[in-house]
């Protein structure tokens, strides 16, 4: 007989390809997950995965019992709302705002992974500018963002970190003003630069010039991350974005990597008020979200690993 605990670990283990994370995901050693897969397959006589260096690779039995395992964890949890006299229960809508990049990166695990742990919660999702993020949460329709954190995190702020990454400066490939500079390592006073309108971005390059003594010639300042890649790649100037939003980006391969800036402290965090932490849906996606942070960091490693970006 399946026991659901092992069906929803196996669903779990498709969605993250590895079995470390996975077994941080369960709260449970890697050692008693890979008891739990062996476990498995004798039930199933059958294969369902290759654990090698690589990592995990999921077989076509795997797969099958994949389907199976959502459509019965599906099922069970429709049961469960139906049975339930509403005593203890979660349900309900939560609603967060995120940048597009982050809503790739960030949001289908934690969608996946609410479903297997609150399946009566509901989420709605709104992307927009990274940059108002945080002023969102004045708007008591959203119950999180996920932002950028300042260097100063208002005190009515509760947050999850996710993950920290360094800000990258990138130049077109094909530029369309004059190159009166080596963009392999331009001078930002004479060459046109893609700026950020506003918000934790604009504070960090705007830091970075000071620190550089630059006064830069601003060809146009612009809302939206993916906005910035966007321009720049069209050769209209360079810019300085986060490296998660050049790595997702559809035109990385037009521009090209100058350098890292000099810090690293870009964070990217969950975010809600304090006061309304006590609502138990805010704080099951809380919870849940300080149990999934530290598997976006070695995801991310791996992204840049597989893509060869260094």
């Amino acid at each position: 007989m399946i026991d659901l605990k092992d069906a929803a670990a196996f669903l779990r283990l498709c969605e993250t390809s590895n079995l470390t994370r996975t077994a941080t995901l369960c709260n449970v050693s890697p050692s008693t997950l890979s008891r739990t897969l062996n476990k498995l397959e004798r039930e199933l006589n059958a294969k369902l995965c290759i654990r090698d260096k690589k990592g995990i690779f999921i077989t076509e039995a795997g797969r099958k019992f994949e389907a199976f395992a959502k459509k019965t964890l599906n099922a069970y949890s429709e049961l469960e709302s139906e049975l339930d006299s509403g005593v203890g229960a979660v349900s309900g809508v939560i609603k967060i705002y995120c940048s597009v990049t982050a809503s790739y990166l960030f949001i289908p695990r934690l969608l996946n992974e609410l479903h297997l742990t609150a399946p009566n919660l509901e989420i709605k999702l709104e992307t927009g500018d990274p940059a108002d993020a945080l002023h969102k949460l004045d708007d008591t329709k959203y119950d999180f963002v996920i932002s950028a954190l300042p260097n100063d995190v208002p005190s009515e702020i509760q947050y999850v970190d996710l993950v920290t990454f360094p800000l990258i400066l990138i130049a077109p490939k094909k530029p369309r003003f004059s190159v009166t500079t080596d963009l392999s390592d331009p001078d930002l006073s004479l060459t046109p630069f893609v700026m950020p309108e506003k918000g934790q971005l604009r504070y960090e390059v705007e830091k970075y010039f000071t620190s550089q003594e630059i006064t830069p010639h601003i060809y146009s300042e612009v809302s939206g991350h993916e906005a910035i890649v966007s321009l720049t790649a069209l050769g209209f100037g360079v810019s300085v974005v986060p490296r998660l939003v050049y790595e997702i980006s559809p035109f990385k391969n037009d521009v090209v990597v100058i350098k890292d800036l000099p810090w690293s402290n870009f964070r990217v965090a969950l975010c809600n008020l304090k006061s309304r932490s006590k609502d138990k849906k805010i704080k099951v996606v809380h919870e849940l979200a300080k149990r999934l942070a530290p598997s976006f960091s070695p995801d991310l490693t791996r992204r840049r690993s597989d893509t060869g970006i260094m």
